[in-house]
């Protein structure tokens, strides 16, 4: 009897979502956890509503956040979220080209920049998506995490660094958390630091 718990996540490989993932299953200590990418979340619905997955976790910003929490509404629930930091990010600028005109970049990406920079976008499922195609010349830049430009010095610059971004996740899954009112953690000290700098 296979007892593993199937995790499903946004892919490809090297993911804020893959990192997030695995950071939330060692938080929780689940020994028995599996962690499967997926190049799309409605995709890992359908096998979370029919009971080939166990789990989805999804960060707050992915723009399929509406349709994951609406399609199955009666059977399929957010069932807990946390915070947990992104991969540090930048723009990254292919060294080759002078004036950047193109950008790739994942749709949840784009408000951390200025884009007025460049005329035109090219939207893509992930930000190692945008990493890998940056560097085969798909655009002249990107928003990608930084190491695409640590690992490509000869290809790639950091134009702007972003950082890494503590970001909320949703955690779905197919028995509802019965719990009443709120759910979370009470910090009350965080409220109270915030009154002294009012």
């Amino acid at each position: 009897m296979n007892n593993q718990l199937i995790f499903a996540t946004l892919g490809p490989a090297g993911t804020c979502h893959e990192l997030a993932t695995e950071a939330y299953i060692q938080f929780q200590e689940v020994p028995n956890a599996k962690v499967e990418l997926f190049d799309d979340l409605l995709q890992a619905l359908e096998l979370l509503h029919d009971g080939k997955v166990d789990f989805i976790i999804q960060n707050s910003a992915h723009p399929k956040v509406y349709e994951l929490t609406e399609k199955y509404f009666r059977e399929v629930f957010v069932i807990d979220s946390f915070l947990c930091p992104t991969r540090a990010m930048g723009v990254l600028t292919r060294r080759d080209v002078k004036h950047p005109r193109s950008l790739g970049l994942m749709p949840a990406t784009r408000a951390y920049v200025n884009t007025e920079r460049w005329d035109t976008f090219t939207y893509e499922t992930a930000k190692p998506v945008v990493g890998q195609n940056l560097l085969v010349g798909k655009y002249d830049s990107g928003i990608a995490a930084l190491r695409f430009a640590e690992e490509n010095p000869d290809v790639l610059v950091v134009d702007e660094v972003i950082g890494s971004i503590q970001t909320a996740w949703l955690v779905y899954g197919r028995q509802q958390n019965r719990q009443q009112g709120v759910i979370g953690i009470k910090n009350p000290k965080l409220f109270q630091s915030e009154l002294f700098h009012a």
